[in-house]
């Protein structure tokens, strides 16, 4: 244990280094590796979500080449300056490719919870827990304001090399007051949701509305990549008692929790939630054994025959793959599940129509033949088992009034 870590002379050149995303990323390990980088050998980094901006982006990329699941959070800042080298890969699979070496990651700075004699990864499980048995060197800044949770968040202390301490309140992302439009949209996708069915559920202003408008439902269920403050609040409101669960009956189930001090101060220590690995969060055989799994995701852009975009706008990666086609396929092999995308009909402040004749630049992250239902504040178009002139009926019917007539005539221009 020591208070720095000579970082740079644990690498050698071609190695791909990795940390901890989200709400823990390992602020002070990432300051003491930008003041080391002159000295980094030539390597390579695997950003997932990045939140924070503790690390100089042109020094980073000068030394490393910057690979990345996608430009969600401050990740765009590395495609600002032309450096951003997207790796697209769904969520469910990063986990076997991170272990069978595939995606070898040579070194790992992790932020950790101390847990008695082992850590603990606390608010985060991602394909980090399966680099760490691989690793070359392994460093863990462990900081004792993180809350301790269970599931598959152990890490031996024998698996870590190198550690530092610290005392840092979590990252936080503080939820702001639904607008008109989002508890519009909330509104219709509150009417799919039936009381028992289990959740899978976003982040976000407009994922909150949708929870703050289930509060008459009875007995709902949590299986999701990542909660907030919402489901907490659910919780100790009776609303999500997950008592209808075939598997992890009584546990909200997560891989990610991302919300104020009264999220974490809520999941430390509380066996009501379970933080697994996404092997299982976002395994389409786990969904299938969930009746009425109902998965609430959003895009950023849908075509008139049901593709989904959720990565790329005017050109630019503002997304990443993540979950979105890993949950829109299991939803539809649950019994009873759906597959819902809550979006609003239009973006810049009404100039361009999110539901179009093609989607941008060709990018389509789930396919079509995983689409379901489409909700935005215009209503609820549902396309399973419709044919593609069906469904750009729907499609059009939710848009914006002001897009509808140029859609429909894409339609008989065949441009879709």
């Amino acid at each position: 244990m020591t208070e720095e870590i000579d970082i740079a002379v644990l690498m050698k050149a071609g190695d791909r280094i990795a940390w901890s995303a989200g709400p823990v990323e390992p602020a002070q390990l990432l300051r003491t590796l930008d003041k080391q980088l002159d000295r980094v050998p030539r390597a390579s980094t695997l950003l997932n979500l990045s939140l924070e901006s503790t690390i100089d982006a042109k020094r980073l990329a000068s030394r490393m080449q910057v690979v990345a699941l996608g430009g969600a959070g401050t990740n765009r800042r590395f495609q600002d300056i032309g450096a951003l080298d997207v790796l697209p890969v769904s969520y469910s699979a990063l986990p076997d490719l991170v272990a069978s070496g595939r995606l070898r990651i040579d070194v790992v700075l992790l932020q950790l919870a101390a847990d008695g004699d082992a850590f603990n990864l606390s608010l985060m499980v991602d394909h980090l827990a399966d680099a760490v048995a691989g690793a070359q060197t392994v460093v863990a800044e462990i900081n004792d304001l993180l809350p301790v949770t269970y599931g598959d968040t152990r890490v031996e202390s024998a698996q870590v090399d190198h550690v530092i301490t610290v005392s840092r309140r979590p990252f936080e992302v503080v939820a702001r007051p639904a607008l008109a439009i989002e508890k519009e949209i909330a509104a219709h996708v509150s009417r799919l949701i039936g009381d028992g069915a289990t959740l899978q559920i976003g982040l976000g202003s407009l994922p909150d509305a949708i929870l703050e408008s289930l509060t008459d439902k009875k007995d709902l269920g949590v299986h999701s990549g990542t909660i907030g403050d919402r489901v907490a609040d659910l919780v100790d409101a009776g609303v999500i008692t997950n008592r209808k669960k075939p598997i992890d009956t009584g546990q909200c189930v997560a891989g990610t929790l991302l919300g104020s001090q009264r999220l974490y101060r809520w999941a430390h220590r509380n066996s009501f939630l379970a933080m697994r690995s996404p092997r299982y969060t976002h395994d389409i055989l786990v969904h299938a054994a969930i009746p009425r799994l109902v998965g609430i995701n959003t895009a950023i852009e849908v075509d008139l025959t049901g593709q989904m975009n959720a990565e790329i706008a005017q050109g630019r990666h503002v997304g990443m793959v993540g979950g979105h086609g890993d949950f829109m396929r299991g939803c539809l092999r649950s019994q009873g599940g759906r597959g819902i995308i809550a979006m609003e009909a239009t973006a810049r402040n009404g100039a361009v129509s999110r539901i179009v004749p093609r989607l941008s630049g060709g990018i389509v992250t789930t396919p079509r033949s995983d689409a379901d239902i489409i909700v935005t504040e215009y209503g609820i178009a549902e396309l399973r088992g419709c044919t593609v002139s069906e469904r750009a009926r729907q499609l059009i019917a939710i848009a914006h009034p002001s897009f509808r007539r140029s859609l429909s005539e894409a339609i008989s221009a065949g441009l879709m």
